[in-house]
């Protein structure tokens, strides 16, 4: 009852055999890598994720598994800040703590966990290299947790196969680029760091092959990786191509082909689901993406099979505090508004870089016919112009998306309010045209933008197109 209040994880815990417990993006800081000062306070001052308490939430969330009893955890990544052996090995300690409790944890590496030049403690002002991990130490420091015996492991990369559930085999994807990595402290000229995701084609024969074998003998198969395999709205490859594997169409029709109809995955930070269909509808694979534990809305997923193993039933909780914060969501909440700025700051900067060099000739088109205009000179003008009309609507779009299911917003006010802050844009670089400008605005430029903005507000894939889809973010049943 204690830790239950304590910990106050919505939702009750159940009694059920095989259930699984999913989360994603812990980014543990091990303790002993913070001293206070202002060098780890100005990360957390930039930072949505509440890097400074990650231990803490790490304790609460360890409590809050055990309290619900799964027969197994998987944890889709990014299972450290910045790849630091220390965290590796506090994280260790909480996973056997899970252990000891008949619970088996499963892990998978993300971007961050190994071969990471940025591995850093932070001791008062000061921000220090530490050792970071190989993919080799990698796998030893969790050969409990998918790296080690009865296990079927790839030789080309970190993946492996394994069967935690009679009946029910997991295949932990490796998607990560960091073999591309370059340390300084290792000898490099230079620190390089690579996020984005592919699976080698070696790696996907190999998994093919597994799921393939595990199909022929009857058994359920259930996938893991850190970066997306399925695009969670329309054209996230052009605007977000870090976050999904690289040729991920084939990809996911092979692994559907081969048996894997359910992935879990991170990266994002976003809880969120997405389906994509195949042979006119009649086959899909999900892709169940969980958010950042240290991030709002501190999400962890419970997933339910049922009595004959051919389906999920999937349920979402929250962590809404541990000892020291009984505020955690509202303060984690307050962190992703603190972050407008930056994504405003982002937003302009691309549009500078694409704009910028023509600032002169659109300011001399816009005045051949005498008027006034005032644009911005510098991209930090541009942000505090996109500040000034879209702050708010920003925040609320934002938090949407973190948030999930965002069809159950009012989508339609977030819309028009960011109409009107477009139209606020205009009449303040343009007064003296701001009626011709919007009318071309509503007429020829929103015409082309609405389908993406509604991909990712209504949370629909595929806007249009016959194999458009809609998943509860949330709350969903998938089959195996």
């Amino acid at each position: 009852m204690i830790l239950s209040t304590l910990f106050a994880l919505e939702g009750t815990a159940h009694t059920a055999v095989d259930r699984m417990v999913i989360i994603s993006d812990p980014h543990l800081l091990s303790p002993e890598l913070v001293m206070p000062g202002s060098a780890i306070d100005n990360v957390d001052r930039v930072d949505t994720k509440m890097v400074a308490m990650s231990d803490e939430i790490m304790a609460a969330i360890t409590d809050s598994i055990i309290d619900i009893k799964p027969s197994v955890v998987l944890l889709t990544g990014d299972l450290t800040y910045n790849g630091e052996r220390a965290s590796h090995e506090r994280m260790v300690q909480f996973l056997d703590r899970m252990a000891s409790h008949g619970i088996q944890p499963l892990v998978i590496p993300g971007n961050h966990d190994c071969n990471n030049p940025y591995a850093r403690r932070f001791e008062g002002d000061k921000t220090l290299p530490v050792a970071t991990v190989t993919r080799d130490e990698f796998a030893q420091i969790y050969s409990n947790y998918g790296y080690g015996k009865g296990v079927q492991r790839d030789p080309a990369s970190l993946s492996y196969c394994c069967e935690p559930i009679k009946g029910v085999v997991v295949i932990g994807i490796d998607s990560n680029m960091d073999e591309k990595n370059t340390l300084v402290s290792r000898g490099d000229s230079t620190d390089t760091y690579y996020n984005g995701g592919r699976i080698k084609p070696e790696t996907l024969q190999w998994i093919i092959g597994q799921a393939s074998k595990a199909k022929s003998q009857g058994k359920q198969v259930i996938a893991m990786m850190h970066h997306h395999l399925v695009p969670h709205f329309d054209q996230q490859e052009r605007f977000l191509a870090n976050y999904i594997v690289q040729d991920h169409n084939s990809i996911a029709y092979q692994l559907m082909q081969a048996g894997i109809h359910t992935i879990f995955t991170g990266h994002l930070h976003v809880t969120d689901a997405a389906t994509q269909y195949y042979n006119n509808r009649t086959d899909s694979i999900v892709e169940v993406a969980t958010g950042s534990s240290i991030c709002y809305p501190f999400a962890l997923r419970i997933a339910a099979l049922d009595s004959k193993h051919s389906m999920l039933d999937i349920d979402t909780r929250w962590l809404n505090a541990t000892p020291s914060c009984p505020t955690l969501r509202e303060l984690g909440r307050q962190r992703i508004i603190n972050s407008t700025p930056g994504l405003a700051a982002m937003i302009s900067g691309k549009a500078w870089n694409k704009l910028g060099g023509q600032m002169g000739q659109i300011k001399a088109m816009l005045e051949s016919n005498g008027s006034k205009v005032y644009l911005p000179e510098t991209p930090q003008q541009a942000t505090q112009l996109a500040l000034r009309h879209l702050s708010e609507v920003l925040s609320r779009s934002m938090l949407a998306v973190i948030e999930g299911n965002e069809q159950e917003k009012d989508i339609e006010d977030i819309i028009n309010e960011g109409k009107r802050g477009i139209r606020g844009i205009i009449e303040e670089v343009a007064p003296s045209q701001a009626d011709n400008l919007w009318e071309f605005f509503e007429h020829d430029v929103y015409p082309k933008l609405e389908p993406l903005v509604r991909s990712i507000l209504e949370d629909h894939n595929a806007v249009g197109a016959p194999d458009e889809s809609h998943s509860n973010d949330l709350h969903l049943k998938v089959s195996l």
